[in-house]
């Protein structure tokens, strides 16, 4: 299977955080395990009939069968930036997925017939571009929160849930609350993924002890490591393929 992305621009980094495509072998491939990102995600495909639909943030990944040579095409919106665009609570989609037609975002008029009618990645990346663009000026986005979610991913530790509402000004209720209208899910489920993406990442780049990786990533023990990667990537670290 092939994959692309392009990144947002800049100016749209806050809500989008890239268009991607993927292409199927013309062989029958293998189901494809699709790891939590912390993102939502627009998923359309055109053939045989133009489909759209959204996905929600998901706490586990999934294994998704794939058609042969089938081609998808999908917007993949930065943590918390498909809540504006959308007019509704996150929390509607964790870990699922609804059609368009089911729930039109509010404040944004996806291009569907325009990225039906052109052709090529980057031509339709232009068309999401564009048209998100044009609905910057309608949004009423939580900046506190979209800021506060960046800062996660930047920090060399990750805070403790009491922490980061103080950091933030707020109750832990009020907290959750607000996570859960943006993203999806809780503050706790959210800093556990962040700890489980940069114990991928570490794995990834190889060479590195378990007990290491653990360390690193900021789990208690080892134990607490393989428990947590388990259940975010259906893997144990041993049999991660990176």
């Amino acid at each position: 299977m092939s994959y692309r992305e392009a990144p947002a621009p800049p100016a749209l980094a806050h809500l989008v955080r890239c268009c991607w495509t993927s292409r199927a072998d013309a062989a029958a491939p293998a189901p494809v395990r699709v790891l939590p990102d912390g993102c939502a995600d627009l998923l359309l495909e055109f053939e045989p009939t133009l489909r759209a639909r959204w996905i929600g943030t998901m706490t586990r990944a999934r294994l998704v069968p794939v058609a042969p040579g089938s081609v998808r095409f999908g917007i993949r919106f930065a943590p918390g930036g498909l809540a504006p665009l959308l007019g509704a609570p996150l929390g509607l989609l964790t870990d699922g997925d609804a059609a368009l037609d089911a729930l039109r975002p509010r404040a944004w008029q996806v291009p569907l017939q325009a990225l039906a009618d052109t052709t090529g990645f980057e031509a339709r990346s232009r068309v999401v571009w564009r048209s998100i663009a044009g609905a910057l000026p309608a949004l009423a986005p939580d900046h506190a929160m979209l800021a506060l979610l960046a800062g996660l991913e930047a920090m060399p530790r990750l805070p403790r849930v009491e922490a980061l509402a103080a950091a933030a000004g707020v109750g832990r209720r009020t907290l959750e609350r607000r996570f859960e209208a943006t993203l999806g899910v809780s503050p706790v489920q959210h800093l556990r993924w962040l700890r489980f993406e940069r114990a991928r990442r570490l794995l990834d780049g190889g060479g590195r002890a378990h007990a290491h990786v653990a360390l690193d990533a900021g789990y208690a023990d080892q134990a607490h490591f393989i428990r947590e990667f388990a259940r975010f990537s259906g893997l144990t670290p041993g049999r991660w393929p990176g």
